[in-house]
């Protein structure tokens, strides 16, 4: 049987490639806009301030997000070209998200998950390549009742419903659970045993990708991206706060998501590989790179390297 020395170095070498091209697609989707704009013209500024902003071009709709703290954006017609939105919280150093938008005139649910405060989402139409124009744009104060409101519904990256397979399964698996611990242990043990890491994916992934949580389970298999939806998924869909993170693993800088979730009912040890909460905060899992249902072993140095804070480095929070 490998150690565990040895198998985390064989996973680092083959995923250090990998991990190349799975940067380029999160961050092309993801990160600071990467888009070239044009300037903005005066119909597309619409007055601030308000619940919902449309104009002949895009429709944003905040009428849900202070309950739900995400945004629900739609093109108002189809278009051949590529949409994308960005968010972003107004104020010094705030990350820019990007996303895409699909150009069927479907709407889609984007997160504000920087917190209270005023944010300005605008919608870019593509003129040619990577040359945007701003179609419409909308500014929202956001106001939550709690600071865990974004990280307990769905959004387009975490993507659920309660009628879906995923959501489904979580509340079976946990339905005899006393604790927010042991659901979320059940919730990992799910995810640790039934989907497998696919390496020919890693490699072959599209620019744009994003996981269908309920497509995961049925193929049992996916990359990181896949791991830690799911398990966001799934512990949302019981009510227990969880964020989806994405940024840099281990001395290597290897790009890599994981996840965090948020005890309010205490803390304690998950039963399966000893690792140990204190509730109260939003605490960190690796369900990807954990080696309990591979090696049916309980590692040390996993438990070690998961609980140092060096090890991880944020860039991205969903």
């Amino acid at each position: 049987m490998k150690n565990y020395s040895k198998y985390i170095n064989d996973r680092r070498l083959k995923r250090k490639m990998l991990s190349v091209l799975f940067l380029i697609i999160i961050l092309i989707s993801s990160l600071s806009c990467t888009i070239t704009v044009s300037a903005e013209t005066a119909d597309t500024k619409i007055s601030a301030h308000e619940t919902v902003f449309v104009n002949e071009k895009a429709k944003i709709d905040f009428t849900d997000s202070d309950d739900t703290s995400t945004v629900k954006v739609n093109a108002v017609a189809k278009t051949d070209k590529r949409l994308k939105v960005t968010i972003a919280k107004n104020e010094a150093d705030s990350t820019v998200y990007t996303y895409d938008l699909k150009n069927d005139a479907t709407a889609e649910i984007y997160p504000l998950q920087m917190g209270n405060g005023e944010y300005t989402v605008k919608v870019w139409f593509q003129i040619e390549g990577i040359r945007y124009s701003l179609g419409a744009s909308g500014i929202y104060y956001l106001r939550l009742s709690s600071e865990h409101i974004p990280f307990l519904y769905p959004s387009q990256y975490v993507n659920y419903s309660m009628d879906s397979k995923t959501a489904k399964i979580a509340a079976e698996i946990t339905k005899n659970c006393r604790t927010s611990l042991e659901k979320v242990e059940e919730i990992y043990k799910f995810v640790i045993h039934n989907i497998e890491y696919d390496t020919y994916k890693a490699r072959t992934v599209q620019s744009g990708y994003l996981p269908s949580v309920d497509k995961i389970i049925d193929e049992g298999k996916g990359i990181c991206f896949d791991y830690a939806v799911l398990f966001t998924a799934m512990l949302r869909s019981v009510n227990i706060p969880a964020k989806l993170v994405i940024g840099y693993v281990g001395p290597s800088n290897i790009y890599h998501a994981w996840n965090e979730f948020y005890l309010e009912d205490g803390g304690g040890e998950f039963k399966i590989n000893g690792m140990k909460f204190s509730g109260g905060k939003f605490e960190r899992v690796d369900p990807t790179s954990d080696p309990t249902a591979k090696f049916g072993i309980q590692s040390k140095k996993f438990l070690q390297f998961v609980g140092n804070d060096e090890n991880y480095k944020t860039l991205l929070v969903y």
